[in-house]
């Protein structure tokens, strides 16, 4: 083993967690928020999201937080917040204040939320020697199985060690949907390119929610919890079970009631990107609320103009899912 590696093998497998919690066998007592924040910022480098010695408090971060707890502490909140500040007991970890937070930074000693975080701190940087070590796969994987043997119970480490996989599977699909989006290109996948069902499910959602900035394109909603939690989802416009296509182009980002309003057909987008409701949607029994107010405004796009939903799509949903009324 390196011997620059030695004495990360030591912090990483000696975190000062909390063990007054109620905290299940599932996490061998403690609290998982540190080695939880860990393991997702070793998936940002395997995934070459980390390019500069700065960890930011992004979505992205967040997701693969929310993916690892919910794998553990399905009946628990995380909050992100608490390791990000917390870490920097650990000597690696060393927060960045924002311009003229330095003194406040300082003297914080408990961070709730991460609204209160990010004024205080642009990120995080690790020490140079660690962040050069985490640029091989060879280092993040004995990283990853400290954290995972240390501080989980031995029935969740190959359910760990998977997602860890997976993750950074589902990363490469959704780069892939992209990047082909962006080309205009239609790829028909060979038999080495068939992807887990988990993947192609969670590329195809992360490539969407990514392009629109977790932001529902017909209501405009954009909602990010502590814990990692988004409240938008990828909608096909042409069905999965129909198209078979995972191309951004046939996708949306839609809020829990916009993505059942739509596949309802009691909303729909015209082929000038204008919100469309259906009569339906006004019968009698109805309340629809603030979705009255939708109706012809235009969608919430991608910032890439390119990347906007393919008309052809947008009609094949008007003739066969919309309902007129």
């Amino acid at each position: 083993m390196d011997n620059t590696l030695t004495p990360y093998i030591r912090q990483f497998s000696h975190l000062r967690t909390d063990r007054t919690g109620g905290w299940t066998v599932a996490t061998q007592g403690q609290a998982p928020h540190k080695p939880i924040l860990l393991l997702s910022v070793l998936d940002l480098f395997a995934q070459r999201r980390i390019i500069d010695n700065l960890i930011e408090i992004t979505p992205e971060l967040g997701e693969l937080f929310a993916s690892y707890w919910l794998k553990v502490l399905p009946e628990r909140r995380g909050n992100m917040a608490l390791p990000f500040f917390h870490l920097h007991s650990s000597g690696f970890w060393h927060l960045l204040p924002q311009p003229g937070q330095e003194a406040a930074l300082q003297a914080t000693r408990q961070v709730d939320t991460l609204r209160q975080l990010g004024k205080l701190a642009l990120g995080a940087r690790l020490d140079n020697d660690l962040f050069q070590l985490l640029q091989t796969a060879e280092t993040r994987n004995a990283l990853r199985t400290t954290l995972i043997q240390t501080y989980f119970a031995p029935e969740y480490h190959t359910t760990l060690l998977d997602l860890g996989e997976i993750n950074l599977q589902t990363f490469v699909y959704s780069q892939h949907l992209i990047e082909q989006a962006r080309k205009q290109i239609k790829e028909t996948p060979g038999e080495d390119d068939i992807y887990q069902p988990i993947v192609r499910d969670q590329g195809f959602r992360r490539a969407v929610v990514r392009i629109y900035d977790h932001r529902c394109a017909l209501c405009g909603v954009r909602m990010l919890t502590s814990d990692g939690r988004t409240a938008v989802d990828a909608a096909h416009i042409i069905p999965w079970s129909i198209s078979h296509d995972d191309d951004p182009h046939n996708g949306m980002a839609l809020c829990g009631l916009c993505h059942w309003t739509f596949d309802q057909g009691l909303l729909g987008v015209s082929a000038r990107y204008m919100v469309v409701l259906s009569g339906e949607l006004r019968i009698a029994l109805n309340v629809p609320g603030h979705l009255q107010t939708l109706e012809g405004r235009s969608i919430i796009g991608p910032a890439e103009q390119a990347l906007w939903p393919h008309v052809e799509a947008l009609n094949w949903h008007h003739q066969n899912i919309f309902r007129p009324g």
